[in-house]
């Protein structure tokens, strides 16, 4: 009936989170999250509709320039790039953009050119690349100015496995660790946000859910311990006999933990670090041969999973 009416739809809200620093942050969650808006309100390419955001101590609506000199936006899409020049010479034009001098310009951008693997195929045409290739380029474009705080949305899309060990290498180690800067990044890739962050804010249907060290957070969602415990040739009676031992709170045996007559069993009990050495004793006691056990953790999968079904 109304076919020209604007159709507004709520990307983000209720979003309150602090990012240190120097420190490398984790902005987690499923495609559509709402992670992407967030991030280009705080690069000044969005305005908020409402609330205020500050990078640095400046406010994204007042001092969109200050910001955008001391901010560097990697983004895993390459339509912005100009696709009838070569890789080079969209280096050079986006490092023209940015007032970098000349002789300055190409000295850092041979060396992201070698840095990202790319020296060989600089002077190819970027409708030449491949996905890997553009993701690359942009990754090297986000780097062009050495910004202070870096916000990288995606920026592992399309690369191959050793490629995307390598750049997480160099954000935490050259970037974070080295050069003290602060980098922002976004991913829907729990094992990478695992590997990568200390702190993370999880985001889910625009608004989010909680944010903190990873550590903290498991702790509060999972207040259990759980062991794997592994034990040779145990009796077919052992299993029940261990439900009973007092601090278990549930056993299950793992159905891919079979090696031979090695048998693993998952334990699960309340938070306590004592309760497994009462639980090893009681089993041994029994006749139970273990080889080994260690804590498991719950997974950032898992947390996530309990995160956003938490009301």
């Amino acid at each position: 009936m109304h076919p020209f009416r604007k159709k507004e739809i709520t990307a983000i809200r209720n979003v309150n989170i602090q990012i240190k620093k120097g420190e490398l942050f984790g902005l987690l969650g499923s495609n559509g999250a709402g992670k992407t808006t967030l991030i280009k309100i705080l690069c000044t390419l969005v305005l908020p509709t409402s609330g205020s955001a500050f990078v640095n101590g400046l406010e994204v609506t007042k001092d969109e320039k200050k910001i955008r000199r001391i901010i560097g936006y990697v983004v895993s899409d390459e339509r912005s790039f100009y696709w009838r020049l070569t890789g080079r010479q969209n280096l050079t034009f986006f490092a023209k953009l940015n007032n970098i001098h000349r002789h300055e310009a190409q000295t850092r951008i041979e060396n992201l050119l070698s840095f990202m693997e790319l020296a060989r195929d600089a002077d190819r045409m970027f409708k030449d690349y491949s996905t890997g290739m553009r993701q690359k380029l942009a990754i090297a474009r986000g780097l062009l100015t050495a910004p202070d705080i870096i916000f990288m949305d995606e920026p592992t899309n399309g690369l191959d496995p050793v490629s995307a060990q390598r750049l997480r290498k160099l954000i935490r180690e050259k970037l974070v660790e080295e050069e003290k800067k602060t980098v922002i990044f976004a991913t829907h890739n729990l094992h990478e946000a695992e590997e990568l962050c200390n702190r993370i804010a999880i985001i889910h249907k625009g608004e989010v859910k909680i944010a903190g060290i990873v550590d903290e957070i498991k702790r509060e969602f999972d207040s259990e311990k759980r062991y794997v415990i592994e034990l040779k040739c145990p009796e077919t009676l052992l299993l029940d006999r261990i439900h009973h031992i007092a601090p278990v709170k549930k056993v299950a045996a793992i159905q891919d933990g079979h090696s031979g007559d090695i048998v693993q069993i998952e334990i699960k009990t309340s938070d306590s670090n004592g309760d497994i050495f009462q639980i090893v004793k009681e089993i041994v006691n029994m006749g139970g041969k273990i080889c080994s056990f260690y804590e498991k953790e719950i997974s950032l999968g898992e947390l996530f999973s309990k995160v956003v079904e938490r009301k």
